[in-house]
């Protein structure tokens, strides 16, 4: 039985999965973890999110603590590492490049729609301009999904949020970004 639970501790420890009580999330070597909790001074409706930060540069990205916002939606939802998390401006695409050196991977990160269900994130990796890598994923209010990439040797990721119905509220959320610099 002992051995049982180690395994179990184990195999939760190695990966990043969703545990009926939390959701932990952590980062393989080399990447670095991305929980956007050390920006401070954010207001309620939230601050952009510094340029450098993370060593990435940031388009349209908001930090916002969550915890702090309206019950029920996915900005509390969205937060894995208390209190803050990202969100993108005006529902604007979010598009993130490497502060520092040319390119970097994007391994992963945890995101739900904000204001309603079936929100669709597209997701576009380039380098130079040419597209490698695109995913698309449905996104929820009230579940977090964690979202596997592990998009090498890009120097942008476009972020980009779609819903035809929504009336322009399509915003989504980010947080614990696993990147490698």
């Amino acid at each position: 039985m002992f051995a049982i639970v180690i395994i179990v501790v184990l195999f939760f420890s190695a990966f990043s999965v969703q545990l009926p009580w939390s959701i932990t999330s952590t980062c393989r070597e080399p990447s670095s973890l991305i929980t956007f909790d050390d920006i401070k001074n954010i207001n309620a409706s939230g601050i952009p999110i510094p340029n450098g930060y993370g060593g990435l540069n940031w388009g349209n990205g908001m930090a916002l603590n969550g915890l702090n916002s309206s019950s029920g939606t996915g900005y509390t939802t969205g937060v894995v590492s208390p209190p803050n998390l990202a969100y993108d401006t005006f529902g604007n695409d979010i598009v993130i490049t490497n502060a520092t050196t040319k390119t970097f991977t994007i391994n992963s990160f945890y995101s739900c729609a904000v204001w309603y269900d079936n929100i669709t994130l597209e997701m576009t990796g380039t380098r130079e301009g040419t597209t490698l890598y695109t995913k698309s994923v449905q996104l929820f209010m009230q579940n977090t999904t964690f979202i596997e990439l592990n998009w090498s040797d890009i120097d942008t990721i476009n972020l980009n949020s779609v819903c035809f119905w929504c009336c322009g509220a399509k915003h989504f959320t980010m947080d614990n970004l696993c990147v490698t610099l």
